[in-house]
C-alpha cells in the first residue's frame, strides 16, 4: 500500500488557505444533508432518526472522484464494495458485514422502488446513471418495518432527479478513458403549465480491464408528471418508464499465482467466451393526495420485466445453443401509504400506516432450449403482502420516540422440470425371423415391441412450496441535548425469506432467517463547519441463510447456519470545512462478524474499512478532489472455518479528480487507482477477481 508523501498534503493545505481567488462558501455543506425520507423521523431530518444514517447529495457526487455508483457507495462507513470486474455490472454493496449474502441482505431502492431481484443476482446498480442521482440515503440496520424482507444490513435508497416545473434544461455529457471506455448521455427536462417532463438517454461502452470484461449498455428513461394547483388536494401524479439493455463478458477468476504475477496474467480471462446480457424494463405510476388536516395519501405501482440470457463455462465441443441459459422475471409491486401529522401538547406527532404487495414469476432455463435429455427449467412464483404501521412522537421538545410494527405474508412455490421424451405407447407387432443358422430358411413369428406417440416436453421432477409469516418491529429514541448534540438508540427486528434461487437448491429444512439489531450513537455539530457522528451496533441473526455443505447429505446447498451469527462494530463519520476552499471528509467502519459456536469469522467481511477525502477549490475555475479508501483483509468466500484458504489481502486505493467549470461547461479529469494498487474485492477457493489498475477518464458536460 502506497500513499502520497506528507509534504505534498502539507503543501496543498498551505496553498488552499491562500485568500486570493478563493471559491465561494459551500452553503450546502451541512444544510442539504438534513432531510431524510427513508427512515422514520419526527421532524423529517437526520437528527431525529434512531439509526446510523448517511446522506450523499448531488453536490457530494459532483465533488467526489467516484466514476460509478458502487464506487461512490463503497466510501461510506461500513459499506464494502464487492465487485467482480470493476464496474457497476455485477457489483454489490455490503452493509455491516453480511458477506457473500449481501445481495439478499441489503435492500436497494430507486425512488422507493425495490431494485433487488427475486433471485441471487441482487440489485443491478448499472441501471442507475450516476449523473442523474439527486441524493442517496443510507439507513444502516433499519427498514424492516417499512420495506420488509431483505432489509437486514440496511437500506440504500437512490433518489433520482424528478421532473419539475420551470424553464427547459438540457444536459449533455461525454466521457472517454482507459480500456476504450466511452459514454454519452443526454438529459432534457422542462414543463408546460402544470405538466413537467424529463427524458434521459445514454450509451456506455468499455472493453474493461480484463480480457472479455467488456460492457455495452444502452438506457432510456422518461417521466411525465402532473403538478396541479395545490387547492385541488392532488400534489402530483406521475408516470415513469425506463428501458435498460446491456451485454457484458464474464472473464471468470484468476489463480493465486496469476493474481500475484504480471499485469498480463491478471488481465487474462479464464473464460474468454462466457457472456451475459440483460434487458430490464420498468414502468411506474403513482401520485400523492394532500388531504390537509386529514393527512396525506400516497400510492405507487411498478411493473418490471427482466431477461438475462448467459453462457458460463463455454465448451467449444458442445453446440453453443445447448450451453445457453436464460433467466426471465416479471414482477408487479404495489404500495400505499397514509400519513398524518398533528400537534399535541405543542409538539409534532406523526402517524403512518402502509400496505404493500408484490407478485413475481421467475424462470431459469439451462443447457439450451428444448434439447431432449439436456435442457432443464426451474420456475417459481412469489406472492408477498405486508401491512405496517409506525409513529414518531415528541415526548418533549428534546426527546422523540419512534415505533413500528409489520406483519408480512409470503408464499413461494417452485418446480424443476427436465425436457424429456414421454407419453409413449407400446405397440406389439409380429415379424417373421429366420432362426435357421444353416443355409436353409426357417421363419418363426416373433413379437416386437415398438414405442409410438412419444412427445417431447418439460416434465416436473421436483417441486417445493414455502409459506412464511414474519414480523418486523422497530423502536427508537432520539434526544437533542442541545441544538448541536443529538444522541439516539434503536432496536430493530428484521427478517429475510429465502429467494427463488435458494429454494431451488436447498436443504430439506431450509427456513427464513430472523434477527435483531441494537444500535446507539451520537451526532455532533460543533460549528457551522464541522459535523461528526458515531454509531455502535450489535446484530444477531438466527438461522442465517448461507451456501454450504449439508451435514446430512454432504451436498453443497443453501442452508441455515448451524449457529447464530453475531456482528458488532461501529461507524464514525467526520466532515470538516477547514476553510471556504478546503473540506475534509473521513469515515471509519469496524465490524466483527462471527459464528457464535465456532467463533469463526464470516467470510468476505473485512474487519476495518475507511476512507478520506480532501476537497480543495483554490480558484473559481478550479476544483480538485483527492480520496483514499482502505479495506482490511478478509477470509475467502468459501472458507467458513477460516482454515481452508489464504485470506484476501488488504488494499488501499487512491483517486484524484480535477474539475474546471467554464460558463455552461464543466471539464473533468479523473485518475482512478492513482498508485496502481493490485487488489481483489472478492475471492473464492483461492481464486481472485483482479480490479482495474491505474486508469484515466476525461469528461465534458454542458448544461443550458
Amino acid at each position: 500500500m502506497r500513499f502520497p508523501a506528507p509534504a505534498l498534503i502539507t503543501a496543498a493545505l498551505a496553498s488552499a488557505l491562500s485568500p486570493a481567488g478563493a471559491a465561494p462558501r459551500d452553503d450546502d455543506f451541512l444544510e442539504a444533508r438534513e432531510v431524510v425520507v427513508t427512515a422514520p423521523s419526527v421532524d423529517g431530518t437526520v437528527r431525529t432518526t434512531a439509526h446510523g444514517v448517511s446522506v450523499i447529495t448531488a453536490a457530494d457526487i459532483a465533488r467526489s472522484t467516484a466514476t460509478s455508483v458502487g464506487d461512490l457507495l463503497g466510501r461510506e462507513a461500513n459499506l464494502n464494495l464487492q465487485s467482480y470486474f470493476g464496474s457497476d455490472k455485477r457489483a454489490t454493496v455490503d452493509i455491516r458485514g453480511m458477506g457473500q449474502t449481501a445481495s439478499s441482505n441489503v435492500l436497494v431502492l430507486v425512488d422507493g422502488e425495490r431494485l433487488n431481484e427475486n433471485d441471487l443476482s441482487g440489485a443491478d446498480l448499472s441501471v442507475v446513471p450516476l449523473s442523474q442521482i439527486e441524493r442517496i440515503e443510507i439507513v444502516r440496520g433499519g427498514g424492516a418495518v417499512r420495506y420488509g424482507s431483505g432489509a437486514v444490513g440496511g437500506v440504500i435508497n437512490i433518489i433520482t432527479r424528478r421532473a419539475r416545473t420551470g424553464p427547459a434544461v438540457f444536459d449533455v455529457l461525454g466521457r472517454a478513458g482507459s480500456y476504450q471506455t466511452g459514454e454519452a448521455r443526454l438529459n432534457a427536462a422542462g414543463s408546460m403549465g402544470a405538466w413537467a417532463g424529463n427524458l434521459t438517454a445514454s450509451a456506455f461502452d468499455t472493453n474493461g480491464y480484463r480480457q472479455n470484461s467488456f460492457v455495452t449498455a444502452r438506457d432510456v428513461s422518461a417521466e411525465l408528471r402532473w403538478l396541479p394547483k395545490r387547492e385541488t388536494g392532488l400534489v402530483d401524479a406521475y408516470l415513469r418508464a425506463a428501458h435498460h439493455h446491456d451485454e457484458s463478458g464474464l472473464p471468470g477468476p484468476v489463480s493465486a499465482s496469476a493474481f500475484a504475477g504480471s499485469e498480463a496474467q491478471r488481465r487474462a480471462s479464464s473464460f474468454p467466451n462466457d457472456y451475459g446480457s440483460t434487458t430490464d424494463q420498468r414502468v411506474t405510476a403513482g401520485g400523492t393526495v394532500d388531504l390537509g388536516n386529514a393527512g396525506r395519501f400516497m400510492l405507487q405501482t411498478t411493473f418490471r420485466d427482466r431477461e438475462n440470457p448467459f453462457t458460463i463455462g463455454f465448451n467449444p465441443a458442445i453446440p453453443p445453443d445447448m450451453q445457453r441459459s436464460l433467466i426471465e422475471s416479471k414482477r408487479v409491486d404495489l404500495s400505499a401509504r397514509y400519513s398524518i401529522g398533528t400537534i399535541a401538547f405543542g409538539l409534532p406527532q406523526t402517524f403512518d400506516v402502509g400496505i404493500d404487495a408484490r407478485r413475481a414469476d421467475y424462470s431459469r432455463s439451462e443447457n439450451g432450449e428444448n434439447v431432449v435429455g439436456s435442457s432443464s427449467r426451474r420456475t417459481g412464483e412469489l406472492r408477498n403482502y405486508g401491512l405496517w404501521a409506525g409513529t414518531t412522537l415528541s415526548a418533549t421538545s428534546a426527546l422523540a420516540i419512534n415505533a413500528g410494527l409489520r406483519g408480512d405474508w409470503s408464499d413461494t412455490s417452485e418446480q424443476t422440470q427436465n425436457y424429456t421424451s414421454g407419453g409413449c405407447q407400446n405397440i406389439t407387432t409380429i415379424v417373421l425371423v429366420d432362426v435357421d443358422p444353416g443355409p436353409g430358411v426357417v421363419l418363426v413369428p416373433t413379437p416386437v415391441i415398438q414405442q409410438v406417440g412419444c412427445t417431447d416436453a418439460y416434465r416436473t421432477v421436483a417441486s417445493r412450496q414455502n409459506n412464511a409469516r414474519n414480523r418486523g418491529a422497530e423502536f427508537g429514541l432520539t434526544w437533542q441535548a442541545t441544538p448541536r448534540l443529538t444522541t439516539f438508540a434503536g432496536l430493530t427486528r428484521n427478517f429475510r425469506n429465502p429467494n427463488v434461487d435458494e429454494l431451488l437448491l436447498a436443504s430439506a429444512d431450509l427456513r427464513g432467517q430472523t434477527g435483531t439489531t441494537l444500535e446507539a450513537g451520537i451526532r455532533v455539530s460543533v460549528s457551522e463547519t464541522f459535523e461528526s457522528s458515531l454509531t455502535l451496533f450489535e446484530m444477531r441473526i438466527e438461522n442465517e441463510i448461507l451456501f454450504g455443505r449439508d451435514p446430512t447429505t454432504g451436498l453443497a446447498v443453501n442452508r441455515n447456519a448451524d449457529s447464530p451469527t453475531r456482528r458488532t462494530g461501529l461507524e464514525l463519520e467526520v466532515r470538516w470545512r477547514l476553510h471556504p476552499t478546503v473540506t475534509l471528509r473521513g469515515s471509519l467502519g469496524l465490524v466483527n462478524a462471527r459464528f457464535e459456536t465456532t467463533d469463526a469469522a464470516v467470510p468476505l467481511v473485512p474487519r476495518t474499512t475507511g476512507s478520506a477525502d480532501l476537497i480543495w477549490s483554490p480558484r473559481e475555475w478550479l476544483r480538485t478532489s483527492f480520496s483514499a479508501r482502505y479495506v482490511g483483509s478478509r477470509y475467502d468466500g468459501n472458507d467458513p472455518t477460516n482454515s481452508l484458504y489464504p485470506k484476501l489481502p488488504s488494499y488501499a486505493v487512491c483517486d484524484l479528480a480535477v474539475r474546471v467549470p467554464q460558463g455552461n461547461w464543466l471539464w473533468s479529469a479523473v485518475a482512478a487507482n492513482l498508485f496502481d494498487e493490485v487488489y481483489s474485492t472478492v475471492g473464492y477457493s483461492a481464486t481472485y477477481y483482479p480490479m482495474p489498475g491505474r486508469s484515466f477518464y476525461f469528461e465534458g458536460r454542458y448544461r443550458f
